[in-house]
């Protein structure tokens, strides 16, 4: 596994990168995460394709510039990503506002998207818990950052003290704090009811849905919200962190679903891959 920093107009992009050949996937992590979020999961995705985990602005060790906060923002700045390390196209795997981000990518450039996977996607038009948004990004200490912490999980989990205190390590940062606020001003306070549905006849990629049977920041969307004949799985015992929580199986969903799309399209010889 590699650590490199990509030099983007908009700031610094920090990433984690395995493997290599095939069409390659890129992770977008979810409000307040960063790369590492993915790490129970990169090195299965790697088995036939680079995999490459990027931390977003506002997060981890890219800019901490966010600017207007609109996460639709975030799609050019990753264009200009993935120009840097020469990806002409990508699959996307996008959790909760990496969701949304990875949507919003594939709108403004469907022709470097092969796929698109939302993972307890924020952005499809369903309400979610912005309370629990503007109390993670600044908890007052690391017992409050636990109990944020313990929201996003379905159970008991010995991961919940480390996500504590990383949310207030995060909070008592004024640079990231700002930027985390403005990003939950901007984006999502204005939608916490649901907001419109989505037009996806503007999405001709592949897409599939997966979700935490017990997710209790951004419940399950209703099938009216959801891509028509998308598949869309649900997983038990996992909350809002499902490929944390049930890393194998949605692992091996994200996996069967990349390999089926490149087997669609014209398999190993495809000249973009």
């Amino acid at each position: 596994m590699r650590a490199g920093v990509a030099t983007v107009a908009g700031g610094p992009a920090a990433y984690l990168s395995v493997g290599g050949g095939g069409v390659p996937v890129l992770l977008l992590h979810g409000f307040a995460g960063d790369r590492l979020t993915w790490q129970f999961n990169l090195s299965a995705l790697s088995s036939r394709r680079r995999a490459i985990a990027v931390d977003l602005p506002g997060h981890g060790g890219s800019t901490p510039d966010v600017g207007s906060g609109l996460v639709s923002d975030f799609a050019p700045w990753l264009v200009e990503f993935l120009d840097g390390l020469e990806l002409p196209r990508v699959h996307l795997v996008g959790h909760s506002m990496g969701g949304y981000v990875a949507r919003e990518l594939a709108r403004l450039a469907p022709e470097r998207v092969a796929s698109l996977t939302m993972l307890s996607s924020a952005g499809l038009g369903t309400p979610f818990d912005l309370g629990f948004l503007r109390r993670a990004m600044a908890p007052a200490d690391v017992a409050e950052g636990c109990v944020c912490a313990e929201r996003l999980f379905a159970g008991p989990s010995p991961l919940i003290p480390r996500f504590g205190e990383v949310l207030h390590a995060q909070g008592a940062d004024p640079v990231r704090r700002a930027g985390l606020e403005r990003i939950v001003e901007r984006s999502f306070a204005a939608h916490a009811d649901g907001g419109p549905p989505v037009d996806w006849s503007a999405y001709p990629m592949p897409i599939q849905v997966l979700w935490g049977r017990e997710d209790r920041i951004i419940p399950m969307p209703p099938a009216d919200r959801l891509p028509p004949a998308a598949p869309y799985r649900v997983f038990d015992k996992a909350g809002h962190l499902p490929h944390i929580e049930a890393a194998s199986p949605v692992t091996a969903a994200i996996r069967g679903f990349l390999d089926s799309c490149d087997a669609a399209r014209s398999g190993p010889s495809d000249p973009l891959s």
